[in-house]
């Protein structure tokens, strides 16, 4: 039997957290020891720089200190962090929750006849999950097609350093939208779906 953590959503139309605390959490997550000291000082540098900003503007500093202000805040920006640098990665597109153009060719290459691939649409990050939008129908649900892209989708986020792995695989249905076929919600889940009554 599957196992939900604590406060977890479990079913057919699971909610993800927020957008901002996903990508915090990814963020974080992805960030290590040593770079979460810079990045948090790096934050608390960038804070104190705005706050001084406001103060000099609510005070009405001369016009003669403000552009030296800005100049000073735009040179003492920090680099991104790894994690913000990976955000930008995924989303060469402009959307930085698109994941097709990384995930497909890892997917592709667990399947070369490209038999179960074909029906995938499109891979998006919602909050964090990652959910694989399939032409699967309703009926395919716990199929070969809808385990294996479930696994191997999780397989691509291990490999990608994602500790904790979420994983949606959607179906089409005629009444009900995007369908769940196939989900990993924990570490113990094995992307099977349990039977609904």
């Amino acid at each position: 039997m599957n196992e939900t953590p604590a406060g977890a959503s479990r079913g057919r139309h699971a909610k993800p957290p927020s957008e901002l605390s996903a990508r915090w959490n990814r963020m974080l997550a992805a960030a290590s020891g040593r770079r979460r000291l810079v990045a948090a000082g790096a934050g608390g540098a960038s804070l104190a720089v705005v706050a001084s900003l406001a103060a000099v503007a609510l005070t009405g500093g001369g016009s003669g200190t403000a552009p030296r202000a800005a100049a000073a805040a735009h040179t003492a920006r920090s680099a991104p962090s790894s994690a913000g640098a990976t955000l930008a990665a995924a989303g060469d597109s402009g959307d930085p929750d698109e994941l097709s153009s990384e995930a497909l060719p890892y997917l592709r290459s667990k399947d070369p006849g490209g038999e179960i691939v074909k029906h995938v649409k499109d891979v998006r990050r919602s909050g964090t999950f990652v959910r694989v939008y399939t032409d699967l129908g309703e009926d395919d649900e716990n199929s070969k097609s809808a385990v294996s892209l479930c696994e191997w989708t999780v397989g691509y986020l291990e490999d990608g350093g994602d500790d904790e792995p979420r994983v949606f695989v959607h179906g089409k249905s005629s009444d009900n939208g995007s369908v769940v076929l196939a989900n990993k919600q924990s570490d113990s889940d094995d992307c099977k779906v349990p039977d609904t009554p």
